[in-house]
C-alpha cells in the first residue's frame, strides 16, 4: 500500500492535533498586557506546513475573544491546560501572520514567571496548540510542503522548548503495514473527536498527541529487539534503513 503525502501526514497525527512554535519578539503594551505574532503566515516550517492568511478566520469568529462561546482560545503556560495564566484579549490576522494580545492574570505564580521571562527575554517564543483540518489543506510538489487554508486553533503558550513529538512505532512488519495501521488509526480517532464538543476535542488531542510522544521514546535496541519479534534480520535492517529513531 502506497500512501499519498497527505495520507503519510494523517497517519503521522492521529486527532491531527500538533503544536507549532515560533520566534516572537514580545512587549508589554501596558500593565500586564503583552502582544506578539503567535504564528507566521507564508513560510514553510520545520514540519513542512505552510500556513496561510484565513487560517485562523473561523476559529476567531467562533471561539475568539469577542465571540460568544464559552469555550474561548486560551493562553497556557507551556501548553498546560491545567494552568491557563490569562485571557486573550485580541486576535487578528496581519499580512506577517496571527497577532494577539493577552492580559496575564495578577497573582497567578505562572502568569508571574512568564510576564517577567518574556519582559527579560528569557522566554522568546510562542507556540500554538491546534488541530489539522485534514480537507482545507493539500500538498505542494513543487516547494515539498503543505499547504494550510484551514486550522482549528485550541491555545497560545509561551514556551522555553518547542514540542515536537516523533513518530510512534506499532510494532508491526513492514514501513508501509506502519502506515497503513497509522492511517486507518487516524481516520478513527477523527470520526471519534467530531463526535465531542470544542473543549473536549481539545482534550482528546492533548491526550493523544501526549500518547504518541511517550509511544517515541524507544531507543534503537528496544526497537529493534520489537522488530526482530516479527521479521527475519535482514527484513529488520531494511526497515530501519527508512525509519527515524530517537537515541
Amino acid at each position: 500500500m502506497t500512501l499519498s503525502k497527505l495520507q503519510q501526514k494523517k497517519a503521522s497525527n492521529p486527532g491531527g492535533f500538533a503544536f507549532k512554535n515560533f520566534d516572537c519578539e514580545v512587549k508589554t503594551l501596558e500593565g500586564r498586557r503583552i502582544s506578539g505574532i503567535a504564528a507566521v503566515f507564508n513560510n514553510i516550517d520545520r514540519d513542512q506546513d505552510r500556513i496561510h492568511k484565513g487560517a485562523f478566520s473561523k476559529s476567531i469568529r467562533e471561539r475568539g475573544p469577542e465571540s460568544a462561546a464559552k469555550a474561548k482560545i486560551l493562553m497556557l503556560w507551556q501548553h498546560d491546560r491545567k494552568d491557563p495564566i490569562g485571557r486573550v484579549v485580541k486576535l487578528e490576522e496581519t499580512e506577517e501572520g496571527l497577532y494577539f494580545e493577552s492580559d496575564l492574570d495578577e497573582g497567578i505564580a505562572s502568569a508571574d514567571r512568564a510576564l517577567k521571562q518574556l519582559e527579560s527575554g528569557t522566554l522568546n517564543q510562542f507556540s500554538i496548540g491546534f488541530r489539522y483540518d485534514w480537507e482545507k489543506m493539500e500538498y505542494n510538489s513543487f516547494d515539498d510542503c503543505y499547504e494550510l487554508f484551514e486550522l482549528t486553533l485550541h491555545e497560545i503558550s509561551p514556551v522555553s522548548i518547542a514540542a515536537n513529538p516523533e513518530t510512534y512505532y506499532m510494532g508491526l512488519k513492514s514501513a508501509e503495514d506502519v502506515q497503513a495501521a497509522e492511517l486507518a488509526l487516524s481516520e478513527q480517532v477523527n470520526e471519534f473527536i467530531k463526535t465531542l464538543n470544542i473543549s473536549q476535542q481539545r482534550i482528546a488531542g492533548e491526550l493523544f498527541l501526549r500518547q504518541k510522544s511517550l509511544s517515541s521514546r524507544l531507543t534503537a535496541s528496544e526497537l529493534k529487539e520489537r522488530l526482530k519479534q516479527h521479521t527475519v534480520e535482514n527484513e529488520a535492517k531494511s526497515i530501519f534503513a527508512g525509519m527515524k529513531i530517537k537515541k
